[in-house]
């Protein structure tokens, strides 16, 4: 019954099918359908079945195959970013009604926040608390003030109106690069990147929440270069998919300091040119006043906020 509601309300909203969306999501995360369909229950094939469907109904491939190893083409990791966004969502307004939560903490980050620096130390924020960290990511960070989050990781100047919020770390900012495309471009000089490299290769995340990201004019502004005008920049909207792209030497980006660090500690990014950063603004751990009354979420606040001091 659940299913064929799904399949009428998305072709009223001009949707592909949401059971397909809900398989391609979970397929999506784990990069591997077997797995998906342990999450949701249901036999393998289906999973197989959902993402063809979908792949037909958008009319691109969504996933690469080689062999058994199954990865995410550059539009399956678009629509991955989209749809897991959309289902976190969905859940966080399901949460609000359900009756209170005795053994988790709910938290809202970026979806670049959520897999660059949250995962790496979810584990640790586990032990720390004592309880289930479950993730709700969005770009928009209006949805972290809803009820069912307890606490967020969000960019700023450290005003966030009626939340309180502890800097995690300040802002700082470098161009970043691959290796391969450095030696590939000896003509690009760091100081002066939009003079000296077709600005095409500047790949821009952009900032459409108006959240105060750095991005490409800011940096331009505070070097005192020229800025080309968005037109003449690459622009991905998907913050990881971008970093992928600098890895790969497609172009170079802006990255931030404590973002991308297990990305440059692996050699396949690189940090050229001046570090820029602007007073007050970093990435911060913002709550409700009356969660440091939770005992759970305090441990973690203690935690956080002493391993990125230390």
């Amino acid at each position: 019954m659940l299913f064929c509601y799904l399949e009428w309300f998305s072709m009223r909203r001009r949707l592909p099918p949401l059971n397909a969306l809900l398989a391609f999501e979970a397929a999506a995360r784990h990069k591997n359908f077997t797995r998906a369909a342990q999450e949701l229950s249901v036999a393998q094939p289906a999973i197989t079945r959902h993402v063809s469907n979908i792949e037909a109904w958008l009319g691109t491939r969504l996933f690469t195959r080689n062999g058994n190893v199954v990865d995410l083409s550059e539009d399956g990791k678009a629509l991955a970013e989209v749809s897991t966004s959309l289902f976190d969502r969905l859940e966080l307004s399901v949460r609000a009604l359900r009756r209170p939560r005795n053994n988790e903490l709910v938290a809202g980050a970026s979806f670049g926040v959520a897999h660059l620096w949250i995962m790496p130390r979810i584990s640790r924020m586990r032990v720390a608390s004592g309880m289930n960290i479950n993730l709700v990511t969005a770009d928009d960070y209006r949805f972290f003030d809803e009820p069912a989050v307890d606490f967020s990781i969000r960019f700023g100047n450290g005003d966030f109106e009626q939340n309180r919020a502890d800097l995690l770390f300040v802002e700082r900012c470098q161009i970043i690069a691959s290796p391969g495309f450095l030696m590939k471009h000896p003509e690009f000089d760091a100081e002066n990147p939009v003079e000296t490299i077709d600005p095409e290769l500047l790949l821009d995340h952009g900032d459409p929440n108006a959240i105060g990201w750095m991005d490409w004019r800011r940096w331009c502004e505070m070097t005192g270069t020229g800025f080309p005008g968005f037109d003449h920049l690459t622009r991905v909207q998907s913050y990881p998919t971008m970093l992928d792209m600098v890895c790969a030497g497609d172009g170079i980006s802006i990255g931030t300091i404590g973002i991308e660090d297990d990305l440059i500690a692996s050699g396949k990014l690189t940090c050229v040119g001046p570090a820029l950063g602007r007073e007050g603004f970093g990435y911060y751990l913002v709550y409700r006043e009356d969660m440091l009354e939770n005992e759970a979420f305090a441990a973690l606040r203690d935690f956080l906020v002493r391993d990125n001091r230390s």
